[in-house]
C-alpha cells in the first residue's frame, strides 16, 4: 500500500465555455477548488480577452451574434404575426416601391424603357422575408442570409408555399460580419457575389460594428450596386396610450439603452464599439453562424426570458440621419441619402406601445472607373 507522499497525483484538464471562448481549468482530485477560485480564473481570462486589442472585438461580436441567434430563433413563429406588423410591413413596402428610382438601380417589371432583364438581390438578416416581399416583384433572383436557423426555415417555407422555386428565392444560415471569418466558405460561391441590390430590414440596430457590417455588404455588391436599409430614427418615438393613440408631448427616445459595459457613441449618433449590452427596447428585426440545432421557446413577450433575449440582441436602439450617412460613407459608399417614412409606425414590444419614426438609407458601391460619383 502506497503512502500518501508516494502517490501519483493525476490532474485532468477541463475546458469551460465562456462567451464562445474556451478557458482551461486544471483539476486535481487532491486539491480543493471551490466556486470562487474558478470564478476568479474565468473573470481574469475574460478581462484578458476583452483587453486584448485583437481578441476584444471578435469576443464581443461573437457574443452579440449568439444573442441575436437565440432571440430570433425563439420568435421565428410569431415574429410577424402581430396585427400591427402588417401595417408596418405595408408602410415599408409602399415607401420602397414608390421610390424605386431613388434606390438607383434598374429593376424589372417597372414598365420603364430601361427595365433590366436580370436583377440579383441579397436580403441580409432576412428574417421571415419583409424586404424580399417588398422588392420581390422587381428582381429576378433573391438570396437571403440570416443568423437564425429557425428564421431561415420559416423564410424558405413561406417562399416555397407561394410556388417560388429555390432557384429563384432561397435563404441560408450564415454570418458575413464575423471578423475572425470574414469570408465564410459557405458563402464564397459566385451566387453570393455581384448583387445589384442588398437590403437589411430593421437589422442594423443589432450589429456590433455598423461600419464593418456595411463594408462587408458592399463587398457583396457589383460595382454600382446599392445597399438599402431601414431602421429607427433617434428622437423619433412617441408614447402611445392603452388604446394605441399617440400621447401628445411625448416625442423623444423611448427605446431606452441600458449600458452593461463601456460603450461609446459618436456625437453624430454612430455606434463606435462596445461589449454586450441590455436594452429596454422593442424592435422588428441581425446576425453569426451556429451548428446548434434550432430551439424554439414558447414564451410570451412579457416573460423575463423573452425580455432578456430581446435585450441581449440589441446594440443601439436608433440612429441619427447624420450618423447613418457617416457610417455609410466610412464604409466606402457614395450617393448616400437618408429619408424617413411619411408617417410614424405603431409598434408593441414587451409591454410597450410606441409610435416610431422609421428611416430608410441607401448608398452605392462606387464604379471601378476612378473617382466617379454617380452611376445613372
Amino acid at each position: 500500500m502506497r503512502s500518501a507522499t508516494s502517490q501519483h497525483h493525476h490532474s485532468s484538464h477541463n475546458a469551460i465555455k465562456y462567451g464562445g471562448s474556451s478557458i482551461n481549468i486544471i483539476y486535481n482530485p487532491h486539491h480543493i477548488i471551490n466556486y470562487y477560485t474558478i470564478s476568479a480564473k474565468i473573470t481574469t481570462t475574460q478581462n484578458h480577452i476583452q483587453k486584448s486589442p485583437h481578441v476584444h472585438q471578435n469576443f464581443n461580436m461573437a457574443t452579440n451574434a449568439e444573442a441575436n441567434r437565440r432571440y430570433f430563433d425563439s420568435i421565428s413563429d410569431s415574429y410577424d404575426s402581430k396585427p400591427w406588423f402588417a401595417k408596418v410591413n405595408a408602410q415599408v413596402t409602399d415607401t420602397l416601391r414608390s421610390r424605386l428610382d431613388w434606390l438607383g438601380v434598374p429593376f424589372v417589371n417597372t414598365g420603364a424603357s430601361n427595365d433590366a432583364k436580370e436583377v440579383k438581390f441579397l436580403d441580409y438578416a432576412c428574417g421571415t422575408g419583409l424586404m424580399t416581399r417588398a422588392l420581390g416583384p422587381y428582381v429576378t433572383v433573391t438570396r437571403g442570409i440570416d443568423i437564425s436557423p429557425n428564421m431561415v426555415s420559416t423564410y424558405n417555407n413561406r417562399m416555397t408555399s407561394t410556388g417560388l422555386s429555390p432557384d429563384t428565392v432561397h435563404a441560408v444560415n450564415g454570418d458575413l460580419f464575423d471578423k475572425s471569418n470574414p469570408k465564410p466558405a459557405g458563402l464564397a460561391g459566385p451566387e453570393w457575389h455581384d448583387f445589384d441590390i442588398a437590403a437589411v430590414g430593421f437589422g442594423f440596430h443589432h450589429f456590433e460594428d455598423v461600419v464593418h457590417s456595411a463594408r462587408q455588404l458592399k463587398e457583396r455588391l457589383r460595382p454600382g450596386g446599392v445597399l438599402v436599409i431601414n431602421d429607427f430614427l433617434e428622437g423619433g418615438d412617441v408614447k402611445a396610450d392603452e388604446e394605441g393613440n399617440p400621447i401628445e408631448g411625448t416625442a423623444g427616445n423611448h427605446a431606452v439603452h441600458k449600458h452593461g459595459h463601456d460603450h461609446k457613441h459618436g456625437d453624430d449618433g454612430t455606434h463606435k464599439h462596445g461589449h454586450h449590452h441590455g436594452h429596454d427596447h422593442g424592435h422588428l428585426h441581425d446576425h453569426g453562424h451556429s451548428h446548434e440545432q434550432p430551439t424554439k421557446h414558447d414564451v410570451g413577450e412579457s416573460s423575463p426570458e423573452f425580455k432578456q433575449k430581446m435585450a441581449a440582441s440589441i446594440v443601439v436602439p436608433h440612429f441619427t440621419i447624420d450618423g447613418v450617412k457617416k457610417f455609410f460613407t466610412e464604409a466606402g459608399f457614395v450617393d448616400v441619402d437618408v429619408i424617413t417614412l411619411d408617417e410614424r409606425s405603431y409598434m408593441e414590444f414587451a409591454g410597450k406601445k410606441l409610435w416610431r419614426t422609421v428611416l430608410v438609407a441607401k448608398g452605392r458601391r462606387p464604379l471601378e472607373t476612378g473617382g466617379e460619383k454617380s452611376e445613372l
